[in-house]
């Protein structure tokens, strides 16, 4: 065994957790309702390092990591440093310290982004607000919000929200006819938006401030629903997002096992589809036979956006445990056909809604191809992170029509479904261990048509229900194979009774299965098309 990365490097803490999956992915990804631009999975909140060692080593080294799996629904909705762990209360203010804060925040909105007083009064707010307690941000962010909804100006009074200053300020001016309210209502729209764009760009321009405002949207995201005056705010520091992290900005590099270690905890702890469990776990993700790549910003050199893990095999994985074997022999790398795509980690909450995951596997593919001219063929091995879900949804009605007559006939031979069962018993049944092979392969037969049926016909808003299917059909990837008990692990059967599915990229194929999807059509191999 190698030795392990020296822990004495400083580690650095995780800026943030869950957010809602991309879309999911996403985010939330558990809802089909959620935002249709999904990106790769977030993960959930994890233990410090130290904790983490402890687990490890109580473990035992040797054992085999991960606990294999795909992104939860609705992970991109917690907080992963902490924060989101239960329900928080604000603190209260004092009446003296609100009217500074307003005073303060309200420069920051109103002045020159030149202005040198403004931006030490943003360098302090931002120094408070990174300093404070869960509770303490709260409450700063409760009078942000209130800020920003009105009209931001320091003479705004301190004790009124913005409805209720809508009603003073409109008292005082009841003569004005309704034409000349509109115009001023959409005036004031569009200052306020210029004064928020202002007041983001003015942290932006400060040393650490887009990190700071990264972590600053998670929380946003976080508690939206309670401040709803912080959705304008949020929606342009999106907007900003698009632009400051284009794909164009970002750089991709190799994390190998010589990588700094606070590098690889940060791997750890990101990781959102397979858990790594120890250092040797890790080890073995980053051996000779596998590569690892992340997006990185310049002004967050230490931070991976986003980050790929790939197998080397020689033929299209089926399940996910051969890939995370730490006993497993080193693949020949003269003779490897395939480059798997198995784990694919956004890390940063706050960036939720802006693209790039697409954009990461086919650089990554290109740099393969670099360094591996006769590797032609790019899959993935994902999880189905929906299907339990939506299996469960079905009544017996809706159940049978997914499964057509052929099929029902089949179903009727298991004699606990033969009598009109709902979508809740078949997930039941799927799970279930039967002793009969004759009942096994009737699993098989039956699971991997519904889970062909759910990633190929199951649509929402005009996208693939599925988040992790949304993601990869959106960069022009094909539904290739439905791998049956491809990940035996709790959450693997928790998810999707246990199958996996192979994504293919084909880098000549991409923009036409793209077509494809757009036209309702998603690209299906022969072995998916079948089943359907």
């Amino acid at each position: 065994m190698k030795d392990e990365p020296n822990t004495s490097a400083t580690s650095a803490t995780a800026t943030s957790g869950s957010a809602a999956s991309i879309a999911a992915a996403s985010s939330g990804r558990g809802s089909p309702d959620a935002a249709t631009e999904v990106s790769a999975p977030v993960p959930s909140p994890k233990p410090s390092l130290g904790e983490r060692l402890g687990q490890w080593f109580g473990r035992g080294m040797g054992r085999s990591g991960g606990q294999g799996g795909g992104p939860g629904g609705g992970k991109g909705d917690g907080k992963g440093d902490g924060k989101g762990e239960g329900k928080i209360e604000p603190v209260k203010l004092s009446t003296r310290a609100e009217n500074a804060l307003r005073r303060q925040l309200s420069q920051c909105l109103s002045a020159r982004l030149t202005d040198t007083a403004a931006n030490e009064a943003a360098r302090e707010f931002m120094a408070r607000y990174t300093g404070a307690s869960p509770a303490e941000q709260l409450a700063l962010l409760g009078v942000v919000a209130d800020i920003c909804a009105n009209d931001g100006n320091p003479g705004t009074h301190p004790g009124l929200n913005a409805r209720e200053q809508s009603t003073k300020d409109g008292s005082r001016d009841g003569t004005r006819d309704g034409e000349s309210a509109r115009r001023g209502a959409g005036g004031l729209a569009g200052a306020l938006g210029s004064a928020r764009v202002r007041f983001l760009k003015r942290f932006n321009a400060l040393p650490d401030g887009l990190p700071f405002l990264v972590r600053w949207r998670a929380d946003m995201l976080h508690h939206r629903a309670a401040l709803p005056g912080l959705a304008a705010l949020e929606e342009d520091l999106g907007s900003l997002f698009s632009t400051w992290f284009d794909v164009g900005l970002l750089e991709l590099h190799p994390i190998t096992w010589d990588s700094p270690a606070s590098l690889l905890e940060k791997l750890m702890r990101y990781e959102a589809v397979h858990e790594i469990s120890s250092w040797t776990d890790l080890r073995n993700r980053l051996d000779s036979d596998r590569r690892c790549y992340a997006f990185f910003h310049p002004r967050m050199p230490r931070e991976p956006l986003i980050f790929v893990e790939v197998a080397f095999v020689p033929d299209m994985a089926a399940e996910v445990h051969l890939l995370l074997d730490e006993q497993a022999p080193l693949e020949d790398l003269r003779r490897v056909r395939w480059a798997i795509f198995y784990s694919i980690s956004n890390t940063q909450p706050g960036l939720r809604g802006v693209s790039f995951g697409n954009f990461l596997l086919k650089r990554v593919i290109d740099e393969l191809q670099v360094d591996f001219p006769k590797l032609r063929n790019f899959a993935t091995l994902s999880p189905i992170p929906g299907f339990n879900e939506w299996l469960r949804q079905l009544s017996a009605q809706a159940l049978a029509e997914v499964l057509g007559p052929k099929r029902q006939k089949l179903l009727a031979q298991e004699a606990s479904l033969a009598d009109g069962a709902s979508g809740a018993q078949m997930v039941a049944w799927l799970q279930a261990s039967p002793e009969r092979k004759g009942t096994q392969a009737l699993q098989r037969t039956l699971g991997e048509a519904l889970a062909a049926h759910y990633l190929a016909r199951e649509f929402v808003r005009g996208q693939p229900r599925d988040p992790v299917a949304r993601f990869h059909l959106g960069n022009g990837a094909r539904v290739e194979r439905i791998n049956w008990h491809a990940d035996l692990s709790k959450k693997g059967a928790r998810q999707s009774c246990g199958m996996m599915v192979n994504y293919l990229y084909e880098p000549e194929e991409l923009d036409a299965n793209l077509q494809r999807l757009i036209d309702g059509q998603p690209a299906l191999g022969r072995a998916v098309a079948r089943l359907l």
